[in-house]
């Protein structure tokens, strides 16, 4: 009888989808490359930081108009004050800023990044020079006085500098799309019988 039995058999076939391997054609564009550099910026070193300190006149977003100009003015006497000759803002800020947060530290604010405190704030600080102080500034608890007190240079390495790998990075999540792309269409149109294999 063992003369005429065979040995089980099996037949598979497949097919292979290497992402690795995939032919991707998009090229990646330039301002796509910057646009990931500076959301990135930081794991290539410190950026530079603008240093600032703040007075608060505090009022009300849509207060009586009275209230508002009485706020103003006394913004605007305070910032006059704070552009005297020798005069020590952080002294000011103590005896007159409403914001119990930083009085106590001078009105100290750390670095102020670009879109924190609205367009108001962004136009009026990025507009000074170190040891310069603003104009009184409307956002919505009140006014503000801003000093831009001082500069700390950025170590980050530059767009140029890192493209490369930018651009890699890129190509790369444009081979995980396709292959998804591809993945998923082959699962559409393949037999439930059918089982898949994912190799990392």
């Amino acid at each position: 009888a063992t003369q005429y039995r065979s040995p089980e058999k099996v037949a598979i076939e497949y097919v292979e989808i290497n992402a690795a391997t995939l032919d991707v054609s998009t090229v990646a564009d330039e301002a796509s490359l910057r646009e990931r550099y500076e959301s990135v910026k930081s794991r290539y070193g410190a950026v530079e930081q603008r240093m600032a300190s703040h007075i608060l006149v505090q009022v009300d977003e849509k207060p009586p108009a009275v209230h508002d100009s009485a706020a103003l003015a006394k913004a605007r006497d305070l910032a006059a004050k704070a552009r005297l000759p020798g005069a020590d803002f952080a002294a000011l800020a103590a005896a007159n800023s409403d914001d119990v947060g930083s009085k106590d530290v001078g009105g100290d604010l750390g670095p102020v990044e670009k879109g924190v405190f609205g367009a108001a704030c962004d136009t009026s600080f990025l507009a000074l020079q170190p040891g310069q102080v603003s104009d009184p500034v409307r956002l919505p608890d009140g006014w503000h006085v801003l000093l831009f007190r001082e500069m700390i240079p950025g170590t980050a390495k530059s767009f140029e500098e890192v493209r490369p790998e930018l651009e890699a990075e890129y190509l790369e999540s444009e081979r995980e799309r396709v292959f998804n792309d591809i993945s998923g269409k082959l699962v559409d149109k393949s037999p439930p019988e059918v089982k898949y294999v994912t190799k990392e």
